[in-house]
């Protein structure tokens, strides 16, 4: 049933009372599906109707238009300044090689230490090390990770490998269990087939026999005191912020391979948990390998974060006690040696003649320092007598 109320029209359903209202004005509104237009018409008392009038569609452009018309004036400048650095590439590449070329050999004479240039670091490879100490990174840990976390392992993998090819004398690196996320994540970096890294989709136990196998775990009971050359020690690829606590230690005795701890706790008191990222762990192996010396190596890699302090009464501060005295003796020995070649050199005599001197002048010095306190101690009795003295004439 249809009510018509001044300008506008309400409909009643008898069912529902809901109101649908709608204009009577004829001004064109535009439809969302297609460029057409229709209006919306009072029709007669029987109802209303909707009726579609067609318009004509705007005139396509037949001319194309130039790109910069259609550009935003910070497009347009991006463009420019694209346009200038293309232009000068060439030339400010070879002024930036020539500059370091002449820094490099600046350094070399002046004798400084420089850093191992790209072309030294591709001839230290894994072939031609000596150095045959195998550490394997397990990434058949992927399930426990989520895609942030693998992000993260990735990352601590190209860390791991840069360390290893700055190396003189690099390790045999391997990962192993490398599917799923990770590998898609690998691929994402790009060429790292071409690394001096064994990837491997395989288990580490394929590769190595079970007893040459070492996982390094902080919940092991076992301590590793040396690496062996002949055994392949595994770094569990997790990052998990300790919410799989134990995981790697519990695989570790499910599959019946050997397992250790680093030697921490008998070298340094750490103010956090000893339990280091991956990268930490494969550059103290690293370091250990080239130093033969646990110490050195925690303290070379360790982050001032953890609080690492050595131990009172370990290996460590024993260590550290007898390089102190041996740089001592060391330094003694040398301020002896340059003052008795400068006697030598001054005066023609003989060191035991130049000592002898020494001596002399030392007992002269000691000599007078005793007369000086006899001396001293003979004004100060006649002081006290001459005050005795005056003290008895008083009291008479």
């Amino acid at each position: 049933m249809l009510e018509m109320i001044g300008p506008t029209s309400q409909l009643k359903i008898r069912k529902g009372q809901k109101k649908m209202k709608f204009t009577t004005d004829t001004k064109a509104k535009p439809c969302l599906c297609s460029r057409r237009f229709f209006t919306l018409k009072s029709r007669t008392s029987a109802g209303m109707e909707s009726v579609c009038d067609n318009t004509e569609s705007p005139k396509e452009e037949t001319e194309e238009t130039p790109l910069s018309a259609t550009m935003s004036k910070k497009q347009l400048r991006r463009q420019q300044r694209q346009e200038k650095w293309l232009s000068i590439k060439a030339e400010v590449r070879a002024k930036e090689k020539q500059r370091k070329k002449q820094k490099r050999r600046e350094a070399l004479e002046r004798g400084d230490i420089m850093a191992p240039t790209r072309k030294k670091l591709r001839s230290n490879t894994m072939a031609k090390s000596s150095c045959q100490t195998s550490v394997v990174i397990d990434c058949s840990l992927d399930s426990y990770m989520g895609e942030k976390d693998i992000m993260k392992l990735v990352k601590q993998i190209q860390f791991c490998y840069s360390s290893n090819r700055r190396s003189q004398n690099p390790m045999q690196f391997f990962v192993t269990g490398v599917h799923g996320h990770t590998e898609s994540r690998l691929k994402s970096i790009g060429d790292y087939q071409n690394w001096d890294v064994n990837f491997t989709s395989k288990d580490y136990c394929e590769l190595f026999e079970k007893k040459d196998i070492v996982y390094l775990s902080s919940e092991s009971d076992n301590v590793l005191q040396e690496l062996d050359p002949e055994k392949a020690y595994i770094i569990g690829g997790l990052v998990d912020h300790n919410h799989h606590k134990g995981l790697c230690h519990s695989l570790a005795v499910e599959k019946g391979v050997g397992h250790a701890q680093l030697p921490i706790s008998e070298y340094l008191d750490m103010k956090t948990r000893k339990v280091l990222t991956i990268n930490h762990v494969f550059d103290i192996l690293l370091k250990y390998t080239e130093t033969k010396d646990w110490l050195q190596s925690f303290c070379a890699v360790l982050p001032q974060r953890k609080g690492a302090q050595a131990r009172p009464g370990s290996k460590a501060s024993s260590q550290a006690d007898t390089q102190t005295d041996t740089l001592t003796d060391t330094r003694a020995e040398t301020q002896t040696a340059d003052g008795c070649v400068g006697q030598n050199s001054d005066s023609g005599t003989d060191c035991s003649t130049s000592s002898t001197g020494n001596s002399a002048q030392n007992d002269e010095g000691e000599n007078h320092e005793n007369s000086s306190e006899q001396s001293t101690n003979v004004s100060a009795r006649d002081q006290t007598n001459s005050i005795s003295s005056k003290s008895d004439v008083e009291k008479s």
